[in-house]
């Protein structure tokens, strides 16, 4: 029988129902007018993300040169409504859902949808609820930090863009799943293995760490990195186990 650890890939038949989902919203490729200037678009419908749990805009854009409009889909912020008018480039104002480069953001406000590097249409603080802070800007290095969700630093192009607010659908995960069968769906959502049994509750034709008259493992847990498909479950290549701090507490109970 082929175990867990092997049933890995692409598959054939098993994939993601995608048909009602709104899309993965991003920026608009950088052009000389988002560069220099700044283009309007008015917010037309709000659409709901199946996988990432978040409202998104559809956005109408509107072509100065020519009479011509496209639609494009952004994430929502906190405090939008239909009919609202956003501003993306370098000249437009300070308001909520705008998108600017962070080097016109002022020092302290909440950010979302930043770029990691200048032109990628946004990677960091999409989820529902998330946001940066922006912290230092430096001209003369031509670079910004801002603090992430996970309250670590990070340093980036002071041209890459950002939108002023917080991400919408905050306190999702506040609300608690309840049964088994609502985390079922909200797992197969996502193509993720829900309930996931445990090595050693299984028989020893299905993992190599079942079977034995008590649940145990019965050999060591870390494996290596060599090992074949089938064998290799556990601790894979592990350097040192157990919990970090333990040592540390046990030098300083030495030396007092």
């Amino acid at each position: 029988s082929i175990l867990r650890c092997q049933r890995k890939g692409k598959g054939s038949i098993f994939k993601m129902n995608l048909k009602k989902n709104s899309g993965s919203p991003k920026y608009t490729a950088l052009n000389k007018i988002e560069k220099n200037k700044k283009f309007k678009g008015i917010v037309t419908k709000f659409l709901f993300d199946r996988i990432c749990h978040r409202p998104n805009l559809k956005i109408k854009i509107n072509v100065p040169d020519f009479k011509l409009s496209y639609y494009e889909l952004f994430i929502a912020v906190e405090g939008l409504y239909t009919g609202k008018t956003i501003f993306c480039g370098l000249k437009s104002k300070l308001s909520l859902g705008y998108v600017l480069p962070v080097k016109k953001i002022p020092l302290g406000s909440s950010i979302c949808n930043v770029e990691e590097k200048n032109g990628d249409c946004g990677t960091i603080a999409r989820s529902s609820g998330t946001f940066c802070i922006l912290i230092t800007v430096l001209h003369a290095k031509k670079i910004a930090k801002i603090k992430l969700p996970s309250k670590n630093l990070k340093i980036v192009n002071f041209n890459c863009r950002a939108t002023l607010g917080i991400v919408a659908g905050s306190g999702r995960t506040k609300k608690p799943l309840l049964k088994a069968g609502s985390k079922f769906y909200n797992m197969s959502k996502r193509k993720k293995k829900f309930p996931r049994v445990r090595g050693v509750a299984t028989n020893p034709v299905d993992h190599p760490h079942g079977g034995g008259n008590h649940q145990h493992i019965g050999h060591a847990s870390t494996i290596s990195r060599r090992c074949p498909p089938g064998q290799k479950i556990g601790l894979i290549a592990a350097k040192r186990t157990g919990i970090k701090g333990h040592r540390i507490l046990y030098k300083l109970r030495e030396k007092f």
